[in-house]
Parts: structure tokens; C-alpha cells; sequence
């Protein structure tokens, strides 16, 4: 990724290249419930994440970005 990325984005986008093959290897009966649902968990992180690094109010975007990925992290905590 280009150096002016905040870490923040780039390290989720890094978690997110790595975990994807990861859900892939799921059984079939979770990886089209539980490892769709985490990946749409992330990648809503990921938006929140670059939101709050292109406005003003970074704020509200870190404080709804940091509650997912609390969320997701417990969660992916289980799964894996």
C-alpha cells in the first residue's frame, strides 16, 4: 500500500488478506454463514476506518470502527 496510508488501514487490510483464504477452509456449513458474516464484519471495519482517515470528524468513525472490531475480534477469537 502507498506510505500515506494510516497504519490503522493498512494493517486491517493485511488481516483481511490473510483471513480470507483462512474462511475458505471452513466447513461448508459455516463458511457461507459464519465466515461471510465475518468477512462483511471486516470489511465494514476497513470502511470505517478509511472514513475516519479522509474526515474531519475522525471521531465517530474510529469510535463505531473500534466496536466492530471488538465485536469481530471476540468472534473471530471462536472461530478460528
Amino acid at each position: 500500500m502507498a506510505a500515506n496510508v494510516p497504519q490503522a488501514v493498512q494493517s486491517c487490510h493485511e488481516l483481511l488478506l490473510w483471513l480470507i483464504p483462512q474462511l475458505d477452509k471452513f466447513p461448508r456449513t459455516h463458511r457461507f454463514t459464519l465466515g461471510e458474516r465475518i468477512e462483511v464484519g471486516l470489511l465494514e471495519v476497513l470502511e470505517l476506518l478509511v472514513e475516519a482517515a479522509y474526515t474531519r470528524n475522525k471521531e465517530a468513525s474510529l469510535r463505531r470502527a473500534n466496536l466492530c472490531a471488538s465485536a469481530w475480534g471476540r468472534i473471530l477469537y471462536c472461530a478460528l
